[in-house]
């Protein structure tokens, strides 16, 4: 990732230090996960999140036809449809309609496209007095402030901060109490109403087949701003098209689930034309009761080209919900005006690239950790964290790794140099280290404040298991098995630890050995692996992280196995399933990773699905422990219940379920470098999850966790012990 600016840094740092922006982003999201299962738990919601996948990915295939049909049907119905090319474009198109119409004061609803193409300046600029009229959105503008959420634009402001806003706004007291709050903005704002010469409201959808627009909201405001003044605005993007209304109602079936976990909004408004009547003599006329005019603003401010751009175009499937943002973890620690530009929160990152390009996303986009949480709530199935990925490379392309990492990366991208300067770097770090841990590092105290590091293994998992390697490991006999039952007995299993464990704790992967043995396993090691890639490819460096990817693939071909085990599920997950984007426009290379991928197979899986481990007879209790779910685990390959089952069953220990087990840990790889205040944070929370179980032990399946939270609890000098899935085993089994 690029060097970030000196006044994003500033900005970071007023964030993570701002105890009010903290409180109002956990009263408001703590709960979240909770509420939305609730929602959903009757529904069938991958087949919902499928379909609406489906139906989005049709809708901006056939959008230039769509757009068409729209704007055909909705003039055919009285309404003005005008394409906007540009921002400039569609201030322009819309400041000239309040001009020629001698509007004084519009009144606005809820609309992030307007927000996208900075309207209320463009309007004030026109003389014409502007009201936010969506309680949200009219904190936000007594602040002086702009939207942090897509749905809850004043999510960074708590109660009492917007209580002393409307205290100055009325010239009274006002209560911080939520209901006191609703009625001055109900009072304040219902002459506005009345007033105003212009609605302006934003859109959900806009059906084609009969050019109608439909709003959703909790406040009715919309209503009233589309309905009362003389002249309505809609401003959306052209994204928001779709065939028919039964594309709005599969929506809908959606939208507040995943945004508000409701089950339906309290408004859902169809607007097909200007109101109109025929009760006298069946003689159309419009305006009766609602706007003389309708003008709906199609805006395409780079949603056109990224219909064209097939690793940017899932972006367009979006609808606006938030629910990406409630979920994720750094932004629930700096809010949006950090993890965003004008759109908020991960779909914001790619959203941000597209209407406002790669130098405005350059700094927001670093602080994704490649958790996966929003991909998994996402109702429209969109891969964000790819498309985050897939920005971040094209910054990077563009603006270059800072030096520091590129000189890292230029070594560690040659197996040779890199091996090299691991070993330099593991002996200068001794003199840094006590007891395996650094605890404090020169200048870089932020790095070590909350969480301690793991020094580098002086000798390094491949020196200690030179045994395994070459023909004469495979020619020796399969172990006797300590599980009677393994199904996996006088298999081959080839061993890719992963460089964290080769190189930081290799007793992880000589835990790995054993329990893999325990189950009858006979275990090579391919001397020549080095890295898969991963931490390349997570930094935006798609060149070096497909070399290290070649490299890795070229050596698994040469293994001969049953099996490729790895015991950390982010390098399984990269070489399984990152490799076929990587390789997507060479048939050949993903041939050859699609190969090997057939056969490599995370640590915990081949314990569950390939030994099937049944449960065993114990003499001695063992520990109570808890666990943590790693996000690359849980969110991207979906192991949930198969360590549960071997921690209970097959070990036969209790186990204590930690809330949040799901949630990140912080680590992210360089992200806990590159952001320590941020990590620490999102490990604070996981710590405080992990001990409330009063849990000897937390165990987990990848590594990188792992020593995020062993650092963790030895910097609280926590008597709790971190361990890998493989270790707990090993302890069981006394070995």
């Amino acid at each position: 990732m690029p060097a970030r600016s000196k006044e994003f840094q500033r900005r970071l740092d007023a964030a993570v230090r701002d105890p009010d922006l903290a409180t109002a982003l956990r009263r408001s999201l703590s709960t979240f996960r909770d509420r939305r299962a609730g929602a959903f738990a009757p529904l069938d919601f991958p087949a919902m999140q499928a379909d609406l996948h489906r139906r989005k990915e049709d809708a901006i295939a056939r959008l230039p036809e769509l757009i068409e049909q729209f704007t055909r049907e909705a003039e055919a119905v009285g309404a003005v449809v005008h394409l906007a090319k540009t921002p400039e474009d569609a201030c322009r198109i819309i400041a000239d309609i309040a001009t020629e119409r001698g509007v004084k004061l519009a009144v606005k609803s809820k609309s992030m496209a307007t927000e996208e193409i900075r309207l209320n300046p463009a309007l004030e600029a026109r003389g014409i007095r502007v009201v936010e009229t969506d309680l949200g959105e009219w904190i936000v503008q007594l602040a002086g402030d702009h939207p942090s959420h897509l749905i809850a634009p004043a999510i960074h402001i708590t109660r009492e901060q917007v209580a002393e806003l409307f205290s100055k706004e009325t010239g009274q007291e006002v209560s911080p109490e939520v209901q006191a709050l609703v009625g001055v903005a109900r009072q304040r704002l219902r002459q506005a109403f009345i007033d105003a010469d212009m609605g302006i409201t934003g859109a959900n959808a806009a059906i084609a087949e009969t050019g109608t627009i439909a709003i959703v909201t909790n406040e009715g405001n919309d209503r009233l701003v589309a309905t009362l003044p003389p002249v309505h605005v809609a401003v959306l993007g052209v994204e928001k098209i779709v065939p028919t209304i039964d594309d709005v109602a599969a929506m809908l079936k959606l939208l507040p689930r995943s945004g508000t976990a409701q089950k339906i909004t309290s408004y859902v408004s169809f607007i097909t034309g200007p109101s109109r009547t025929a009760d006298i003599e069946l003689v159309t006329a419009m305006g009766v009761h609602g706007p003389k005019e309708v003008h709906i603003v199609l805006l395409d401010n780079g949603r056109l080209a990224a219909r064209e751009d097939p690793e940017l175009v899932d972006t367009l499937y979006c609808i606006r919900c938030g629910a990406c943002s409630n979920v994720c973890p750094p932004y629930q620690v700096v809010g949006g005006h950090l993890f965003g530009h004008i759109y908020t929160g991960p779909i914001g990152l790619p959203l941000t690239a597209i209407h406002h390009g790669l130098d405005a996303a350059a700094d927001p986009q670093s602080l994704c950790v490649s958790c996966n949480a929003c991909e998994l709530v996402c109702p429209a199935g969109i891969p964000i964290p790819r498309l985050i990925l897939e920005v971040r490379s094209r910054v990077t392309e563009s603006m270059g790794l800072p030096a520091p990492k590129e000189q890292v990366m230029a070594r560690w991208q040659d197996p040779k140099r890199g091996d090299r300067w691991a070993r330099v770097a593991a002996h200068g770090a001794a003199m840094l280290a006590r007891d395996g841990y650094i605890e404090r590092i020169p200048f870089q105290g932020e790095l070590t404040q909350d969480r301690h590091l793991i020094a580098p293994a002086r000798k390094p998992l491949r020196d200690r298991v030179r045994h395994l390697a070459g023909n004469r490991a495979r020619q020796q006999p399969a172990p006797e098995p300590r599980f009677a039952d393994s199904q996996a007995a006088g298999l081959t299993v080839a061993y890719f630890p992963g460089c964290m464990v080769d190189r930081l704790m290799p007793e992880m992967g000589e835990a790995t050995i054993r329990v893999l043995e325990a189950c009858g396993c006979r275990v090579i090691f391919p001397p020549d692996q080095h890295c898969c890639g991963l931490v390349a490819l997570n930094m935006g460096d798609r060149p070096r992280g497909r070399v290290m990817a070649e490299q890795t693939v070229r050596v698994l071909e040469e293994v001969e196995a049953d099996w490729i085990v790895s015991n950390s599920t982010s390098c399984y997950a990269a070489m399984a399933q990152d490799y076929q984007h990587l390789f997507r426009d060479d048939p050949e290379w993903r041939e050859r990773a699609a190969r090997q991928a057939e056969r490599l197979i995370d640590l915990t899986t081949f314990l569950d699905r390939v030994a099937r481990l049944g449960p065993q007879q114990w003499t001695k209790p063992g520990p109570r422990v808890t666990y943590h779910d790693a996000c690359q685990s849980h969110n991207a390959l979906g192991i949930r219940e198969a360590p549960r089952r071997i921690i209970t069953e097959v070990l036969g220990l209790e186990l204590v379920e930690m809330p949040e087990s799901s949630v990140c840990c912080g680590f992210g790889g360089s992200f806990s470098v590159d952001y320590p205040q941020v990590s620490s944070a999102i490990l604070a929370r996981k710590l405080d999850n992990a001990l409330s179980t009063e849990a000897p032990v937390v165990v987990a399946d990848n590594p990188g966790c792992l020593m995020q939270i062993r650092g963790g609890l030895h910097a609280r000098r926590s008597p709790v012990r971190a361990l890998h899935l493989a270790e707990l085993i090993v302890e069981r089994l006394g070995m």
